[in-house]
């Protein structure tokens, strides 16, 4: 059983290093639009901005893990989120992922998370910020076979 969350509760985080390599990688899996700001030097530097930067998509997809890790099916069947992205992010930052609970309510007779979640860089920068909601965590994951 896994235990119930309540205002207050920190989510455990996710982190992970942004490099160059992962950056271009992500651009060419998600949505390969060619040379941009987000894989290409010279496209940034044409861009107006000195080095690449990761896209706002390269974020979500660490807070999407952070959910998906601590909420289980709750999230991937249900969940909710709403981000901004607020601080650019660059190759060799690390970036934590973490939620905060600020409310648990019944919905529809069943009991509903929501939380705060921003990603932060090394120097405690938030990058991201927004909310997200999801039911209760579920041990159930069943996109693990």
């Amino acid at each position: 059983m896994v235990a119930q969350l309540k205002a207050g509760d920190r989510l455990q985080t996710v982190t992970h290093e942004v490099t160059n390599e992962k950056m271009i990688e992500f651009e060419k899996c998600v949505w390969d639009r060619g040379r941009n700001s987000h894989s290409d030097i010279n496209a940034a530097k044409a861009d107006g901005i000195q080095r690449t930067i990761a896209s706002g998509q390269n974020q979500m997809a660490f807070l999407h893990e952070l959910m998906e890790r601590n909420f289980g099916d709750a999230w991937v069947y249900g969940g909710k989120i709403s981000v901004r992205y607020i601080h650019p992010v660059y190759a060799g930052d690390h970036l934590t992922a973490t939620g905060l609970v600020t409310e648990v309510a019944e919905v529809d007779g069943k009991s509903r998370v929501t939380l705060q979640l921003w990603c932060e860089n090394q120097d405690g920068r938030k990058t991201s910020a927004g909310t997200a909601s999801a039911g209760q965590p579920s041990a159930a994951r069943s996109w693990i076979k």
